[in-house]
């Protein structure tokens, strides 16, 4: 007996290894020049860069629309050849509905937009201020908001895969915690950002698959809402000089320029930006671009829960992240570890032991084709006994 297998193949699934690999070189390459690299003290100027390079998915959708329009002209064609009242009271109550459905697909674009704005500055102004390994509070929150908003069950297996996951990130966080008064702020910043990240994520998946809004779609509108935000923003804190600011303006990421200090300022950036800073420029660019992009893609193709993959993709550059042999050591066992419980929460993997196969798709799907298949095969006229159809009526009944 296996007792462990594949899954169902979907080539789709190349998705997530493409997007995961694109965010390992591009975390790979920041990490080894973190120090080089004085980009990452202008946090507005990350937020633009940020927006920029998600802007840049409008080139796949126009090539969407032009291809869908073309396919959609024939068949609007021949409806109207068609046309008569009964028709015409068709097409408004159409219309009616597609109005109502274009307002909700305007207020999600917008909610997840706000959502992966505030997620995004928290990260870019409070850097120092999270700890490490956040997917511990993905596993939970895309858990729990696929459930409420998706409906999305989770099955035995998946319980207890994200179980563990959950008990592998509390102890790889408690030996990578410094412990003083900071670690509350650092736990209470942490949660709120990674719940708008998710809240986002599941929203759009939403959106994907009830409003046909694309992936391309979110993230060109999200792109351009974070660089509009953010040109606003350092167009304002360039002029404004920090003067006995309040602790949540001292706790933010600052620079100085002319022996003044900003949030950030524009021309400070300018004076650092080198000819490297070019290539860290767009290695930051097309990094972000294609998370987030590839987030909404395998969101829409899988669930919100196989985003995790990129996320633990891109961690395994942070493993290395220490001076210590055997804490790189713990780190690479634990990443490891989480992925293969991911590719079993996701059904990629299947374990056959303890029933953990029992609630898969793909035995879920067989046991309903089994009854199908059985219903096929007799109905209520007749019991099916060793492969003979034995017919009932009133006369058998009566004289039995």
């Amino acid at each position: 007996m296996k007792y462990i297998s594949c899954g169902k193949f979907n080539k789709k699934l190349l998705f997530i290894l493409i997007g995961g690999i694109g965010k390992l070189l591009s975390s790979l390459i920041l990490f080894l020049v973190k120090d080089e690299s004085r980009m990452n003290q202008h946090c507005f100027m990350i937020g633009i860069n940020s927006g920029f390079g998600m802007m840049i998915a409008f080139i796949p959708d126009i090539i969407l629309k032009q291809k869908s329009k073309k396919r959609n002209k024939s068949i609007l064609q021949e409806k109207e050849l068609l046309a008569n009242d009964a028709y015409s009271e068709s097409i408004k109550n159409q219309n009616n509905n597609r109005l109502s459905k274009k307002r909700l697909k305007i207020i999600i674009i917008l909610i997840c937009s706000i959502l992966d704005y505030i997620q995004k500055m928290l990260a870019f102004t409070y850097t120092k201020y999270f700890i490490n390994n956040p997917w511990l509070f993905d596993i939970v929150f895309l858990t729990l908001f696929s459930y409420k908003i998706l409906g999305l069950k989770l099955y035995s297996h998946q319980y207890i895969t994200s179980f563990i996951m959950i008990i592998f990130g509390i102890v790889l966080n408690a030996i990578h915690a410094e412990y003083n008064v900071t670690l509350i702020y650092k736990l209470l910043l942490t949660v709120f950002d990674e719940m708008c990240f998710n809240l986002a994520i599941v929203l759009a998946k939403y959106g994907m698959d009830n409003l046909f809004i694309t992936p391309y779609q979110i993230t060109y509108f999200e792109g351009l809402f974070c660089f509009v935000i953010n040109v606003i923003s350092i167009s304002i804190s360039t002029n404004v000089e920090i003067v006995n600011p309040p602790l949540i303006v001292r706790l933010m990421k600052s620079c100085t320029y002319k022996g003044k200090i900003y949030v950030d300022n524009f021309w400070s950036f300018m004076e650092e930006f080198k000819y490297m800073e070019i290539f860290y420029f767009f290695v930051q660019l097309f990094g972000r671009a294609f998370f987030n992009l590839f987030s909404h893609i395998i969101a829409k193709d899988f669930t919100p829960i196989h985003v995790i993959f990129l996320l633990m993709i891109g961690e395994i550059v942070l493993a290395f992240d220490s001076k210590s042999p055997g804490i790189i050591v713990v780190n690479l066992v634990v990443i490891i570890s989480v992925i293969f419980l991911l590719l079993v929460f996701t059904e990629i993997i299947e374990l056959h032991f303890c029933g953990l196969d029992r609630n898969t798709k793909k035995n879920i799907n067989a046991r309903e084709a089994n009854v199908n298949d059985f219903d096929a095969h007799s109905d209520d006229s007749g019991i099916e006994l060793e492969g003979n159809l034995i017919p009932l009526n009133e006369d058998d009944i009566d004289e039995n």
